[in-house]
């Protein structure tokens, strides 16, 4: 059992080709890659997906010059969990595939690292044998493809939405959340959630592990009528907890590449006494015990 080993696992389905973007930021930097599967291509909400397991593996060959990339297929989708407990379970069950020991690290496809390789030096500045404990990095979230660029979330008090998804001791409660100690990074990473076309967002909307937990059909609506124009009149847009994503942005750019470059050279900066605040477990218990 290696307690260095950056390990890496993607949660893989309809949306597989998006890895094309989310593995490279990360692959030099990993020890071990796993892509986790449902076996009969089920979503978490037990949707049908189209998988063409032949681009696929030629995708993977191609990939992996280094021999990192584990796949794990096996059946994550049950009519007696939740879309969320599905989620749950899966990562799970790929966390254990990759065995104990080491960082867990778990990116979704449309989830790109930015500076990939200073988060891992940034973990490895830990004594990773201490109490469970996970570390987040904050997300700029695109929203929609316009003609001329993206619509991306915008936080107006430098606090980001964020996501633990490193941690010493891998156990999932809540898709990627748990129960342990959460130190927020200064790190972002780009969210390519809802920037898809009209078919492949209603397809996302109803295959996620929230499906269930919001209006699908009222806020596809309004996502619809979302433009670079009218989206600077929408505030709290997130479906499950609207303050996360405070505002929008329209940055101009044509593709992926161009709005990763575009936020590596403008990247928020992060309120360093906010930042020391929720890192301190000890001020968080005196904050924890007066409320």
């Amino acid at each position: 059992m290696d307690s260095t080993k950056i390990k890496v696992g993607f949660c893989v389905a309809y949306d597989w080709e998006l890895l094309r973007n989310s593995i490279p930021l990360v692959y030099e930097n990993a020890d071990v890659i796993c892509l986790s599967i449902d076996k009969y291509r089920k979503s978490w909400s037990g949707k049908k997906y189209d998988f063409d397991d032949t681009a696929f593996q030629n995708f993977v060959k191609d990939i992996d010059k280094n021999n990192k990339i584990k796949i794990y297929e096996d059946g994550f989708y049950s009519t007696e969990r939740s879309p969320i407990e599905n989620d749950n379970f899966q990562r799970n069950q790929m966390a254990a595939y990759m065995g104990e020991g080491g960082w867990h690290i778990q990116i979704d496809a449309d989830e790109y690292f930015i500076d990939f390789n200073s988060f891992v030096k940034y973990l490895n500045s830990f004594e990773i044998k201490s109490k469970a404990f996970n570390v987040c990095v904050n997300y700029i979230s695109l929203i929609k493809k316009t003609p001329e660029g993206y619509l991306c979330t915008e936080s107006k008090n430098g606090q980001y939405e964020y996501m633990p998804v490193a941690t010493n001791t891998p156990q999932y409660f809540n898709a990627r959340r748990n129960g342990h100690f959460n130190v927020q990074s200064t790190f972002f990473v780009i969210h390519e959630t809802w920037a898809r076309n009209d078919e492949e967002l209603w397809n996302k909307m109803n295959s996620w592990g929230h499906s269930k937990d919001f209006n699908k059909e009222s806020y596809y609506t309004l996502w619809q009528a979302l433009d670079a124009n009218n989206a600077k009149y929408i505030k709290n847009f997130h479906p499950i907890e609207a303050p996360v994503w405070q505002s929008l942005q329209h940055v101009e750019a044509k593709n992926i590449s161009d709005v990763m470059n575009y936020f590596d050279q403008h990247l928020p900066k992060i309120n360093a006494l906010k930042l020391f605040i929720k890192n301190s477990r000890f001020i968080q218990r005196i904050i924890s015990f007066l409320n």
